[in-house]
């Protein structure tokens, strides 16, 4: 039983992680062409899509936490838990969240740093427009 609930918890993290990913794809990809140009928008793309589902299932799947429903080692004070219905929707429903809980953090991070990347390329924009007006107003 405890191989089933690894399978199904495994395949509901990466459907979440793949579903996220997608979901991200079209507006990290507009940023990304905007911030680092279309050349190498792509690869970063695939990076990134990449990332989510990475770090979407390394957040949902809990071997720490599965390992109550293996049998305990010679010697420990502990018991084995039972796949019960109402664990395995627990089970299910805490990968879920912490697979969202982990794609979050990735994707905030990105965007902070697609922020502070386009503030910076304006910063820059600024002054080689103010540059360009100083020399035309200098001749």
């Amino acid at each position: 039983m405890f191989y089933v609930l690894f399978a199904t918890i495994l395949i509901v993290v990466v459907a979440a992680a793949v579903a996220a990913a997608r979901f991200f794809d079209p507006a990290v990809g507009k940023i990304l062409g905007r911030t680092v140009g279309a050349d190498l928008a792509e690869a970063w793309r695939k990076y990134v899509f990449f990332a989510i589902v990475v770090s979407g299932i390394s957040g949902g799947v809990r071997p720490w936490s599965l390992e109550r429903y293996l049998t305990p080692a010679q010697g420990k004070g502990s018991s084995q838990l039972e796949l019960s219905g109402q664990r395995w929707m627990l089970e299910l429903y805490t990968a879920g969240i912490e697979t969202l809980r982990s794609i979050a953090w990735v994707v905030l991070l990105f965007f902070l740093c697609a922020m502070l990347a386009y503030v910076i390329m304006r910063a820059i924009e600024f002054r080689r427009e103010e540059a360009t007006l100083r020399q035309r107003d200098g001749e």
